[in-house]
């Protein structure tokens, strides 16, 4: 059976942007201007989730930490087939790979860029209304806002788009035409500070009357965080390089590529990159990530990576499929130990890049009824296979999206049946049924019959191989062809020519049942007429679509690349429960951007594992769909746009259910909000809204019909829209915890915007109280904890469990008093990064006459470990001062950023800790040597 429909014309589906792109890619033009930022906001528009059919395919790469425990300044990698797209530009760790570190504030560009009218003498001037959509991306924080225009007054309000408590301010340039940003700070709900005033600039050309275009910030790069107190945790630098047009006076772009993020005190991650010219004017950003490496306070490494890149070929659809265009690919991503040596590899390989298309295949696509089915949902590059440092291999399979569509409908079924048109790409296909070898030597008439009981669309692919001399009769200056007609009981049918040429041509014909006659006219020849009809796949029609984007088929296990047979398979069933003849997907946006990709959501998914037949699991979602419109109203769609798991089933190898697992949600409108258009909906409009209470049920079952239930619900808080209560029932036993925040009596603390540390702890079990904590903040100049208060719970009156003393000016704690009055001191070094000695019994007043040594020799041993002894030593001697001897001394000496290198606790039997060129813990050791623990690392595929 010939199948010819897979692939089919491009040309109908180019944009004039995609066209412009392929003569000279200006990324300013675009709507998302900065290739490998522009990425992230996927992540925030679409969830990787089972819902949507995104696996979390992620690296975690180096970590950072702060003086804020809190606050960890970690790099990551990630792979989201959303981002893969002839249409979407390679990043700059290659197409699909999105580098997570720092952070940005991108945006998307809706029409002409929001401050396109920044001057009020230009005869163009107007007061545009305000389109754009901006994401922000921070560690651990995502979300968007936008901004509105008051046209009459030309004042602007920043609206956060998502639902969230966080503060975002900006500061505006002095032009008062228009709103120009200079720059922003975003406060966490923990009063962290997030400070944007670094930026990148690009040139938008399209739709701009002056020369040389316009140059806009067209992203906004973390600069420096910074906590409640204003002690700076980190800063970011950048390097900012500036392309010009041809004439080297026209800006084309500056980049701001993250160069180093700092931690003061503990160290630094640096980033190497590549400038590839050859990738300018391509979809591709012409940077490239070398190597990220992490780097202790005095510039020693201590872990790194390495990227190495190849590429693979694609073409738009109007360039030549046979000279195409390329992508940057991420190939190998290389670990690097402290001594800058590769101490791991993983491998990644991708599906096929785009291929010659065939030249029937081509002729097919100019058929005009054909290529106007075409749906793109062919991702082409996409991840395969990642095999990892012990050479193991998980294996990707992506299909496409499938949208659920009633296929059930008599007239739609009719229509299939019949094969009158071609309709639906998904259920119809062309079928050659006859190929007839003509030779005019031998006659110039083939019959053909036409079966059935109506018309069919008929395609006749007329090829020649030879054309015979002229006969005599020929007139000498006539041209040699060979062509045909086609009749019926002496009457030519007409036709629509598809394509023509030389050597081939195609046409379309409706014909009715019946016999038919070619009939080969012209100067002769020979060669091949093949028929081709519309066939449809076996009845009863999927009630399913196939759609843009993909979806993860399954997952192969692997334990070598050499093996063939998996070791385990996850498979991936996104049909309806109820009939698995229907899909259960259905389509949504993120509803404030026009340019976001939509995408699809699953109300039902399966997955089984085979690997040791041990049963599947079945998630039940919630779309938007399941909270009904009021009118043009849909309520809670930000809530629930990206899916909610609504039911989780567990069952054995024998279809039976183990556990069940019941979800409920109360959304409530956020107050005082507008409403704001869902686009592509039909003028339908919702608000942000906030999670009230989210409750579980989970039930397990067992072979005797019995069976146990378990119920936990949390309640939230509009204030902060943390955690206000939770309570779990289990076995007739009700346990539950309340959580008071600073929203009132803590001014300080809420001028920092820190709202959602609790103050106030309380555990309840069947309704009487059994534990209560208080944290006090009683130092107005900081907003640092003073103190903690418990409560008794036989009389119900409270006292000082335990006491903060004293800070340092990085927020260390320095002295802690116990409940029963004992103080505890305690000693950093290490440039205040590690607590060396602790002292218990001791103010800090009593032992800071004798710390500088040991400080000064951490801090010497941070700079040069060949000086561990020497702070051994001094640290034993400060072990030995007659004026701390009634107290109990612990001290401890480190390998930054690695761990802890050696303790001794009060009794003077110290413990040393062993690493490996990776940084892994290897051996734990006594003083003597004699090893007290080992540690060896042998990993399973």
């Amino acid at each position: 059976m010939r199948r010819i429909i897979t692939v089919l014309g491009l040309a109908a589906f180019t944009s004039s942007q995609h066209i412009k792109a392929q003569q000279e890619i200006n990324f300013g033009d675009f709507s998302k201007p900065v290739p490998s930022v522009s990425s992230l906001a996927t992540y925030a528009n679409t969830p990787i989730s089972n819902a949507t059919g995104i696996p979390d395919i992620s690296f975690s790469l180096l970590g950072l930490p702060t003086y804020n425990r809190g606050i960890s300044l970690n790099v990551g990698l990630s792979y989201n087939p959303m981002n893969v797209s002839q249409y979407e530009p390679a990043s700059q760790t290659g197409t699909g790979w999105s580098l997570f570190a720092g952070g940005v504030i991108s945006r998307s560009i809706i029409n002409d860029i929001d401050e396109m009218y920044d001057d009020t003498s230009n005869g163009n001037y107007t007061k545009n209304n305000f389109d754009d959509i901006y994401y922000y991306s921070l560690p651990g924080i995502s979300g968007k806002f936008k901004f509105k225009r008051d046209t009459t007054n030309n004042t602007f309000e920043l609206i956060n788009l998502s639902s969230n408590k966080l503060k975002i301010e900006y500061i505006r340039t002095s032009n008062t035409a228009t709103l120009i940003l200079e720059s922003f700070t975003i406060t966490d709900t923990k009063g962290i500070k997030y400070i944007f005033n670094d930026h990148s600039k690009s040139n938008q050309e399209r739709n701009v009357h002056t020369s040389g275009g316009k140059i806009y910030k067209s992203a906004f790069f973390l600069t420096q965080i910074k906590d409640a107190n204003n002690t700076e945790l980190a800063n970011f630098s950048y390097q900012k390089d500036i392309k010009y047009k041809n004439n080297g006076v026209t800006l084309s772009y500056q980049t701001c590529k993250l160069k180093t993020i700092t931690s003061p005190g503990f160290g630094k991650v640096e980033f190497e990159y590549l400038y590839e010219p050859s990738y300018e004017n391509t979809m591709n950003d012409p940077y490239q990530v070398q190597k990220v490496i992490l780097k202790d306070n005095y510039n020693h490494v201590i872990s790194g990576y390495a990227f190495e890149y190849t590429s693979y070929g694609y073409h738009y659809q109007s360039s030549n499929p046979y000279n195409p265009d390329y992508k940057r690919i991420l190939a190998k991503l290389k670990k690097i130990d402290k001594n800058g040596l590769i101490s791991e590899v993983t491998e990644f390989e991708y599906g096929d890049s785009v291929p010659r298309p065939s030249l029937g295949v081509s002729i097919y696509s100019l058929c005009s009824n054909l290529y106007s089915l075409y749906i793109e949902n062919k991702v082409l590059g996409i991840l395969k296979k990642v095999i990892t440092p012990t050479k193991g291999v998980m294996e990707y399979t992506f299909e496409s999206n499938q949208n659920y569509k009633n296929r059930a409908e008599p007239s739609y079924v009719n229509s299939i049946v019949n094969g009158s048109s071609f309709s639906d790409s998904d259920v119809q296909y062309l079928e050659s049924f006859n190929n007839i070898q003509y030779d005019t030597n031998q006659t110039t008439n083939y019959t053909f019959t036409i079966s059935g009981n109506h018309t069919r669309k008929i395609y006749v692919v007329f090829g020649v191989d030879e054309l015979f001399p002229a006969p005599p009769y020929w007139e000498a200056n006539t041209p040699t062809y060979v062509d045909y007609m086609i009749k019926s009981d002496g009457n030519s049918i007409s036709a629509t020519t598809c394509s023509s040429s030389l050597y081939e041509n195609v046409r379309e014909y409706d014909l009715a049942p019946g016999g038919y006659t070619l009939m080969i006219t012209g100067s002769g020849g020979r060669g091949t007429a093949t028929l081709y009809g519309i066939e449809h796949t076996p009845l009863p029609f999927p009630n399913a679509i196939t759609s843009s984007g993909v979806r993860v088929a399954s997952i192969k296990y692997y334990n070598s690349k050499s093996e063939n047979t998996p070791v385990k398979i996850v498979k991936y069933d996104y049909s309806n429960f109820l009939d698995s003849n229907s899909s259960s997907g259905f389509s949504f946006s993120s509803g404030l951007d026009p340019n976001a990709n939509s995408y699809i959501l699953y109300k039902n998914v399966k997955i089984s594992e085979t690997d040791d037949n041990n049963g599947y699991v079945k998630y039940y979602y919630k779309t938007p769909n399941d909270y009904p419109k009021n009118g043009n109203y849909w309520p809670y769609y930000s809530f629930t746009n990206g899916g909610l798991l609504e039911r989780k089933e567990i069952y054995n190898a024998q279809n039976q259910v183990l556990v069940s697992e019941q979800n409920d949600y109360t959304f409530e409108e956020l107050p005082n909000v507008q409403e704001y258009e869902l686009l592509g909906t039909d003028n339908l409009t919702s608000k942000l809204s906030w999670l009230k209470k989210s409750s579980v049920t989970s039930t397990s079952y067992f072979d005797n019909n019995q069976s146990i239930e378990q119920q936990s619900e949390t309640n939230f808080n509009v204030y902060n829209f943390e955690v206000a209560s939770t309570k779990k029932i289990a076995d007739g036993n009700t346990i539950e915890q309340f959580y008071t925040y600073p929203e009132s009596g803590y001014t300080h603390l809420s001028n920092a915007h820190i709202i959602s540390v609790p103050v106030v702890v309380e555990e309840k079990n069947d309704n009487k109280t059994v534990s209560k904590a208080e944290t006090k903040y009683d130092n107005t100049s900081n907003t640092l904890p003073t103190s903690v208060l418990g409560t008794n719970i036989s009389d119900g009156t409270t006292k000082t469990t335990m006491k903060f003393d004293l800070y340092d000016e990085k927020g260390n704690i320095l002295q802690f008093t116990s409940s029963v009055g004992i103080p505890t001191a305690i000693v950093y070094g290490y440039d205040k990064t590690q607590p060396i000695a602790k002292i218990e019994g001791a103010t800090y007043a009593q032992v800071s006459p004798y710390i500088q040594t040991i400080v000064d020799a951490s801090n010497a041993d941070a700079q040069n470990p060949a000086n561990e002894q020497a702070l051994l030593l001094a640290l034993d001697n400060f072990r030995k001062t007659p004026e701390l001897k009634e107290f109990q001394i612990t001290t401890i000496s480190y390998d930054p950023l690695i761990g802890i290198t050696t303790s001794t606790p009060p009794d003077g039997i110290r413990v040393i800790y062993k690493y490996n060129a990776k940084n892994q813990l290897e051996k734990i050791v006594d003083m003597n040597g004699v090893i007290l623990k080992e540690y060896q690392y042998n990993y399973k595929n």
